[in-house]
């Protein structure tokens, strides 16, 4: 089935349950940009509501989710996240990274409306960067150490697919932070955030390319995750310390 066709299948299911209670609904991850790898990639879907959630739609949010895992086969996982239109109002960090990486299904923009009434939301600047860069450093220890990394729901078996999470979060997620610290951020797509990282980092073409290759076609790329975690170990690094001197 086509991914669009999935997805707006999902939205309707929360529509239908939630009715007026659903503020809005968003997209997010590689199915929001087109960058997903059908049959790996997974659904990350947020939606917000005006009220509480009960005992009985945590048990409709579980059993959807394990619904939608088992009728589609183009989602390596399915991920449905609901949360109070308050909460979101009070998570900062949680409001910024669903505004600049999703894309809305329905409802209006919450997460627009809440930065525009409030001054104090983050902007893709160098204290944001900063902001999280002890968590980005232990998730890429962690991942040294052959740990999952907490920015990882779980590590894929399949090595080469584990490469392809860690392309995705070591290189072009930390890499646009990076980006963020030099005022150069555009979006997280990756094909847009290599680009950028190629202009302002020299010498690390090859493994850009690598990580590139690994995110679109890990299969073709034909890299375990622990030699992917070797090769690109020297741009983290860098990553991590342009942002601590910005």
């Amino acid at each position: 089935m086509d991914p669009k066709t999935a997805i707006q299948q999902v939205t309707d299911s929360l529509q239908a349950y939630f009715s007026d209670r659903l503020a809005a609904a968003y997209l997010t991850g590689s199915f929001s940009t087109g960058e997903a790898v059908l049959g790996e990639s997974d659904l990350d879907y947020w939606g917000f509501v005006c009220d509480e959630l009960s005992k009985a739609d945590q048990r409709w949010i579980q059993d959807t989710a394990s619904a939608v895992d088992k009728r589609f086969d183009i989602f390596g996982g399915v991920h449905i996240n609901i949360m109070t239109v308050e909460n979101i109002t009070h998570n900062k960090l949680a409001r910024f990274m669903l505004q600049y990486n999703s894309i809305l299904c329905c409802g209006r923009d919450i997460l627009s409306e809440i930065s525009a009434r409030k001054p104090d939301s983050y902007i893709p600047d160098k204290h944001v960067a900063k902001l999280r860069l002890p968590f980005a450093r232990q998730c890429f220890e962690d991942a040294l150490r052959g740990k999952c990394p907490r920015c990882i729901d779980e590590v894929p078996a399949n090595s080469y697919l584990a490469a392809r999470k860690f392309a995705r979060y070591f290189v072009i997620v930390e890499g646009a932070y990076f980006l963020m610290s030099v005022n150069k951020f555009e979006s997280f797509r990756q094909e847009n955030v290599i680009a950028l990282l190629k202009e302002k980092l020299a010498g690390f073409d090859d493994i850009l390319d690598l990580s590139l290759s690994v995110s679109q076609t890990p299969f073709t790329a034909r890299i375990t995750h622990d030699d992917f975690l070797t090769k690109i170990r020297p741009l983290v690094y860098r990553f991590f310390k342009e942002i601590e001197n910005s």
